[in-house]
């Protein structure tokens, strides 16, 4: 199985291009909790949304290192029409990182016009501050991105370079 690392940009690509995310979170008892949702990737950090309460808000009252997972299957081989033989080819990125929940309702409004703009299939009117209140919103400030892809073998001869693992 040809893995291809990701560089540091098409990993952020890669993570913006996205359409859904994995959070995984902790409680105080360590007990760890992944939650699927939309999201936007904007200038280096992701933003989500959210009801004003929640076990997701809970977890990052008591710890808010949290782990962003994108992911995407491309397709599922077998070469040998054997079980055992089988692979996926996929491509994905995790980043490591702290979440903040915005209490500013304009910082909040600008991150929820991002997540408009990149979900939306008709024009919508711009959230404003008083929509942005009934809400909450996290940022989560990127400390680490990696990316990988496993492709087909014939793909890893073709653009295999120096500094893919």
């Amino acid at each position: 199985m040809p893995i291809r690392w990701m560089s540091e940009k098409d990993a952020c690509e890669f993570l913006a291009a996205g359409t859904v995310g994995r959070l995984a979170t902790c409680d105080e008892a360590g007990q760890p909790y992944v939650i699927s949702l939309n999201y936007v990737y904007c200038e280096g950090k992701i933003y989500f949304h959210s009801k004003l309460t929640g076990r997701k808000l809970d977890n990052l009252a008591q710890n808010n290192r949290v782990c962003f997972e994108v992911s995407e299957t491309i397709k599922i081989t077998s070469p040998d029409d054997l079980p055992c033989a089988c692979a996926t080819r996929y491509a994905s990125v995790v980043a490591f990182g702290t979440a903040r929940i915005l209490a500013d309702n304009t910082e909040k409004a600008a991150a929820l016009n991002q997540l408009v703009e990149k979900y939306e299939t008709k024009p919508y009117a711009a959230v404003d501050e008083q929509h942005a209140a009934g809400c909450a919103v996290v940022e989560i400030r990127i400390d680490k991105i990696t990316g990988k892809r496993n492709v087909d073998p014939e793909e890893a001869a073709r653009k295999s370079t120096p500094s893919e693992k």
